[in-house]
């Protein structure tokens, strides 16, 4: 089973990184061929929308993983360690349950276009595809925020409260 999250959490990040290569890479073939050769390729800018859709939700279901996402904890640093424990367990818990609604009505809004057969203009893809990460992303997340909550409740081998990475074994 490890080797299984092992995997999925190298194949995330790796998607991720060349993501964001081929996205740079299409970008500066855009602009020289829009200024040096007077020819522009018309899918390139909605395929770069959905591209920052994806990256977007993709790169924050890591930031999640990583503990990336900022926090203000001034205040529950000064609390005893079993209450920061419960404090980060709660906060987990409540962005669990936003980010399972974000996908629940992230699935419906999928299955309106999937329904309505729409097409996007330039790439003529489904128009669920491109929503397609706001739903998934989302469940990730929800899943991740789960995991750290319990972490939380739990504790940990060493005794210190999990403030984000799932990176640490109860």
């Amino acid at each position: 089973m490890r080797r299984i999250i092992r995997f999925a959490n190298h194949l995330e990040e790796y998607t991720l990184g060349l993501s964001l290569l081929a996205l740079a890479l299409f970008a500066c073939v855009q602009v020289f061929t829009r200024y040096v050769l007077n020819y522009s390729f018309a899918w390139f800018e909605e395929l770069s929308q959905y591209a920052c859709v994806f990256l977007t939700f993709l790169g924050a279901s890591l930031g999640i993983k990583y503990g990336t996402h900022f926090t203000m904890s001034a205040m529950v640093d000064r609390l005893p360690r079993n209450m920061i424990r419960l404090v980060n367990a709660l906060v987990y818990l409540i962005c669990a349950l936003f980010f399972a609604v974000v996908a629940y009505y992230g699935t419906k809004h999928c299955l309106k276009h999937y329904k309505f057969g729409n097409l996007s203009a330039a790439l003529r893809l489904p128009m669920y595809v491109p929503y397609l990460p706001i739903p998934i992303f989302s469940a990730v997340m929800a899943v991740r925020c789960l995991m750290i909550a319990a972490f939380n409740i739990l504790g940990t081998r060493d005794g210190e409260p999990v403030r984000f990475t799932t990176d640490r074994q109860p």
